[in-house]
């Protein structure tokens, strides 16, 4: 069966994509080498010795493809899109180990690095597996190299999420005091949770009931909430003091799913502007540093012009001060 497919390895499209391989695969081992300090004296033998060993390894994964263990051809793929996938989580450890990233971190090289070693083994593996199989399904098999490159994609990115810089959340610090709730602001009252560690290097959270006019300040509630609770329990309080006597910078933000977006709850509004609803379950987070909000500069007008300038004369001048001077020199 093996002679009967060998013809196919002179078909035109087998040969054109060879060529083709073989280019992309010259092309972008000239780029590297460029793009890498002496890499003919430190790394060449180590990329060919690599790219050789690559190739033969994904020449026995196309000898143990064809040995009719997979009763259909999607098996057969899947087997190959598998073995790609580990080879390439295996890449990127030998990129990290062996090569060292080359001495430099670059992102253009290690992408570079990891779509040269899969082409140089495609084109043994096209070779045997038209050999073994003809050409019909070649192209299509060929095609489980590209699951090579998604483990170093994956890597790349997480490593450019981590240069992202955490968000800043505004914190909030109470006043020294805060007026109790009068009757009079008990309307529309809302129960809700407060989850809050009684210290700072606490892991577990204690839960708090408290009922909530929604046009009181969250940021007084909260105030008046862990007071009452202090003054219930004076042998168990909630720390609400750093070490250097100052007080907790805080945030707060409504219990959530893993999977939804983290909205935080603004101390200075009330209950109504957070959207905080029956049995809303708030955490509380203490903060050492603060973190206030930007300011937001206000630019002076270029000019300003008195009560006199609100006259016909005054309009006037402004208006010659705007136009273009007629002779060349200085604008006055």
């Amino acid at each position: 069966m093996i002679k009967k497919y060998l013809v196919n390895l002179i078909d035109v499209n087998i040969i054109i994509y060879l060529i083709v391989i073989i280019a992309l695969s010259s092309i972008l081992t000239l780029l590297i080498s460029d793009k890498i300090k002496d890499f003919a004296k430190e790394y060449k033998k180590k990329f060919y010795a690599y790219a050789l060993i690559l190739a033969l390894i994904y020449a026995l994964i196309a000898f143990l493809g064809h040995n009719k263990r997979f009763t259909n051809l999607s098996q057969e793929l899947l087997f190959y899109q598998i073995v790609s996938l580990v080879f390439g989580v295996f890449h990127v450890w030998i990129y990290r180990n062996y090569f060292q990233e080359f001495k430099q971190k670059s992102f253009v090289v290690e992408l570079l690095f990891a779509s040269v070693a899969p082409l140089y083994s495609s084109l043994l593996f096209a070779i045997i597996y038209t050999a073994l199989n003809g050409i019909n399904f070649t192209f299509i098999m060929c095609g489980h190299f590209i699951l090579f490159v998604v483990p170093t994609a994956i890597d790349k990115a997480f490593c450019f999420m981590m240069l992202i810089p955490p968000k800043k959340i505004t914190t909030w610090t109470p006043d020294k005091f805060y007026k109790t709730i009068k009757s009079n602001e008990m309307n529309g009252i809302l129960l809700i949770t407060l989850l809050i560690k009684k210290e700072y290097s606490d892991e577990k959270y204690i839960s708090i009931r408290a009922k909530a006019p929604v046009g009181v300040k969250f940021g007084r509630l909260f105030f008046l909430a862990v007071n009452g609770y202090n003054q219930s329990n004076p042998e168990n309080q909630i720390e609400v003091m750093m070490p250097n006597k100052q007080n907790y910078n805080w945030v707060f933000y409504p219990q959530s799913k893993w999977y939804e977006k983290t909205k935080y709850i603004d101390a200075l509004y009330d209950m109504e502007s957070n959207l905080i609803k029956e049995n809303s379950v708030i955490v509380c987070e203490r903060k050492t540093e603060k973190n206030a909000p930007p300011e937001i500069k206000k630019i002076p007008d270029a000019k300003i012009y008195n009560t006199d300038s609100h006259n016909e004369d005054s309009e006037q001048k402004k208006i010659n001060e705007l136009k273009e001077p007629d002779e060349e020199g200085p604008i006055k």
